[in-house]
């Protein structure tokens, strides 16, 4: 009869044990399954965050981001036949800019007058600077912000020089800043925007002032 009991018992101890470790794998399969997801999902974010991070420390690439942006903005604001991509504007001199508004042209001619627009960022002298802040270094600030000037004035003379040409364009062309930080921060440095303006004919806009 002891035996018969003890049979009973270990039959039963049996039993919960194997469901309960049913229970405890069915539950391990789980977790395990969505650390492998999560695990999937890290390794898409940190590839999609590679992907961007050599984007935008590629000048080429980066150069390219800015050109999608502002094309983006252009196929939002205008028709198709209102602007042109990648215009010769001085004919024979073959230096193409981004972008150009089609404007009426001048007396018989049927050629347009166009408004150049060229992306431009300056992204290491814009970094530079946005760290020295972080840091609070006032002497690091200072000369961000000097070598970040210099490099603005530099693109909208090479703007000026390549693709400014009356009558075949209108006689100031427009510099596009591809983030609004960036362009906060030209526009608020003393001098800079009317510099450029009166130096170099460029206006410079960003992503909410394009048009």
């Amino acid at each position: 009869k002891l035996e018969t009991m003890r049979a009973t018992v270990d039959e039963k101890l049996q039993g919960t044990l194997e469901k309960r470790l049913g229970e405890s794998f069915t539950v391990v399969s789980k977790r395990l399954e969505e650390v492998q997801k999560g695990l999937g999902e890290m390794q898409s974010l940190a590839s999609d965050v590679g992907g961007l991070k050599r984007v935008l420390t590629n000048v080429k690439s980066r150069g390219t981001w800015g050109e999608v942006q502002l094309s983006r903005q252009l196929e939002d604001i205008l028709a198709p036949d209102q602007y042109e991509q990648n215009v010769e504007v001085r004919r024979g001199s073959q230096e193409r800019v981004e972008f150009a508004v089609k404007l009426p042209g001048r007396g018989d001619t049927d050629r347009p007058v166009y408004l150049p627009i060229d992306s431009k960022f300056p992204q290491e002298d814009y970094e530079r600077l946005l760290r020295a802040q972080e840091l609070g270094d006032r002497a690091a600030v200072d000369a961000a912000g000097v070598a970040l000037e210099k490099a603005i004035i530099l693109q909208a003379k090479t703007i000026s020089s390549k693709y400014i040409d009356p009558p075949a364009s209108t006689d100031f062309a427009i510099l596009y800043l591809p983030t609004e930080g960036l362009f906060a921060e030209v526009v608020s440095r003393a001098g800079l925007a009317s510099r450029l303006q009166n130096d170099h004919r460029v206006l410079v806009t960003g992503p909410t002032t394009l048009m």
